[in-house]
């Protein structure tokens, strides 16, 4: 394939998979690769980053590159309802984060080890009870994404926002239907899209009205004692709770996910995830190789040069996260799933000011899902 030919921003690139030899091409060829947009797409064309310095070079350099314009290509973001962590930039940014920050701690999050470790034996046992009863006892086969992926940490985010898990159905559609981007199995079209935003919206609205009444010790009701304090706005207060629902669920199911089958796929490493001696190296590989965030975008303040490459004001420029996470000049034999790599500098959490919140959170839940399953399958 020639690298004049790759659209690396056309979703039908995706539908089986990210692209990586297409990928690879452009890192070894053209690292900062420009990449027009037909107008029917109605987005904004940008620069492609795909070597892991240059992504992390980027990410680091927040007076240059920012997030203000929005990190979908889909126009600019200005509007008082979008104003979340991933659209704002320091110190609004810091302000919103500080406000939360506590609950997504080391210290604080290795206190639901347990909790959720019984969640996720709890998933699994269930998963494999109805697989047992519907095949007669003679094979465990069972949809791992719906019984294991989806719920755990839909429910693992449920309890800190202080939501009913009798809601999470609707949640995980709602959720589907705002990041489909053009997925007709996650929404049919923009206007199931805008009425997945909207009624996620009312949602919150009502959440909001709820805890303001009866404040409770959730994440919610803090953040509407901010909201009384004057600290936050009630737009900052939706556009904050709908983020920690769709990130807190979607990213860590594709972890999971990706990992599950990745360690169908390779048994050997399977065998070696049993001995118990590779749990943290094997979550890092699991975050790195599913890449759950496949590219993000900044917009560019004014006239820099950077790595040697020039961007002028408002260019916009695409950090793509899978890239870096296989770029051969950071990782041995980047292609290949190996749960005993060390180190693993992958970047599938961002890096600098918009590292991800909930990333200490992602790393148990996925954690404590693979020493169940590894416990109980075979």
């Amino acid at each position: 394939m020639n690298v004049a030919d790759i659209d690396v921003l056309s979703n039908r690139m995706y539908a089986e998979g990210v692209p990586h030899d297409q990928l690879d091409l452009l890192r070894a060829d053209r690292p900062v690769h420009f990449q027009p947009v037909p107008d029917e797409r109605l987005m904004n064309e940008a620069w492609v980053l795909t070597r892991h310095e240059d992504v992390l070079a980027i990410s680091k350099d927040t007076e240059h590159f920012v997030n203000a314009h929005g990190l979908n290509l889909r126009g600019n973001y200005t509007d008082d309802e979008d104003r979340h962590l991933l659209n704002l930039d320091d110190p609004e940014h810091l302000r919103l984060r500080r406000m939360t920050n506590k609950g997504f701690t080391p210290r604080v999050v290795r206190r639901y080890t347990e909790h959720y470790h019984d969640m996720a034996g709890h998933l699994i046992d269930e998963a494999v009870a109805a697989a047992r009863a519907q095949h007669d006892n003679s094979a465990v086969v069972f949809d791992a994404v719906n019984e294991l992926s989806v719920p755990l940490p839909l429910l693992a985010i449920c309890e800190l926002l202080g939501t009913t898990p009798d809601d999470r159905d609707q949640l995980v559609a709602w959720s589907n239907a705002i990041i489909s981007n053009d997925d007709p199995d996650y929404s049919p079209s923009d206007e199931a899209r805008e009425q997945a935003s909207e009624e996620m919206a009312a949602y919150i609205r009502a959440m909001y009205a709820d805890r303001a009444a009866t404040p409770t010790d959730d994440m919610a009701s803090i953040l509407v004692e901010h909201v009384q304090r004057g600290e936050l706005t009630p737009e900052e207060y939706g556009g904050y709770v709908a983020l920690l629902f769709v990130a807190g669920n979607e990213t860590t199911r594709n972890n999971i996910s990706h990992g599950l089958l990745q360690l169908a796929k390779n048994p050997d490493q399977y065998k070696l995830l049993k001995t118990g001696d590779y749990w943290d190296s094997a979550v890092e590989e699991l975050i790195r190789w599913a890449a759950p965030v496949i590219y993000m975008s900044r917009t560019v303040t004014k006239d820099v040069t950077c790595k040697g490459h020039q961007f002028r004001k408002d260019d916009r420029v695409v950090l793509h996260y899978a890239a870096a996470n296989r770029d051969p000049e950071v990782f041995d034999d980047p292609h290949r799933f190996d749960i005993t790599r060390d180190p693993n500098p992958h970047l599938s959490f961002g890096f600098g000011a918009h590292f991800c919140l909930g990333a200490h959170l992602a790393r148990l839940e996925t954690r404590c899902l693979l020493e169940q399953f590894v416990a109980r399958i075979e």
